[in-house]
């Protein structure tokens, strides 16, 4: 891939991005995108093959995979430290993305194929918080649990939290900041998951 090819396709996930967001998967045009990346569409599709794909690419891009390999760079081994690592950078993706992954998510009740790309995120993520787990498993720090249920787990305590305040307009007496927030859920989980012999060294 050339220079100018790959600048081409970078521009042009840039466009999609933003126009998914703003406008919905349903709503957005090949030919908006290929206009908002100052391409056309023939050069869109040279790369992309379709909106299901293009669509599909943009998740690779900026959803799951790429926070899964975000993550993995910088864990050091430190379960807790680890665990904040990941809580912190889950939280403020959320607070960040919230309107788009709403948005997202009412539209996968009425297209499939939204539905279909967007269930790859959790599943991304549950694996590479679950493959975490199991190394911390084998070292003996963590006790024996069904590594991908602890991951789900995991993620639940901050989904459905920032969906309950979405949806219900929850507030904390007293309130709580963000990083209090994946701290007590951190401490939550680990108290849970550590060894027997580890609980002192927490």
């Amino acid at each position: 891939m050339t220079q100018e090819s790959g600048d081409a396709r970078q521009r042009i996930l840039q466009a999609a991005a933003r126009l998914f967001v703003e406008k919905g998967y349903a709503r957005t045009t090949t030919r908006a995108i290929a206009n908002a990346a100052g391409v056309n569409e023939v050069t869109l599709f040279r790369h992309f093959g379709s909106k299901k794909e293009l669509f599909s690419a943009v998740i690779d891009a900026y959803g799951g995979p790429a926070l899964s390999s975000a993550m993995a760079e910088q864990l050091s081994g430190d379960y807790r430290q680890d665990l904040l690592f990941i809580g912190n950078l889950l939280m403020q993706i959320l607070i960040e993305r919230w309107d788009a992954l709403r948005f997202m998510m009412c539209e996968a009740g009425q297209f499939p194929e939204v539905r279909q790309i967007l269930a790859e995120n959790p599943r991304h993520l549950r694996r590479g918080l679950a493959a975490y787990l199991q190394m911390q498993m084998a070292q003996g720090r963590v006790r024996p649990l069904h590594a991908e249920a602890a991951a789900q787990a995991f993620w639940n305590l901050f989904f459905a939290y920032m969906f309950s305040q979405w949806l219900l307009d929850e507030t904390l007496d007293p309130p709580l900041s963000n990083e209090e927030i994946v701290a007590q859920f951190v401490d939550i989980f680990v108290a849970g998951t550590l060894a027997t012999g580890d609980q002192q060294n927490k």
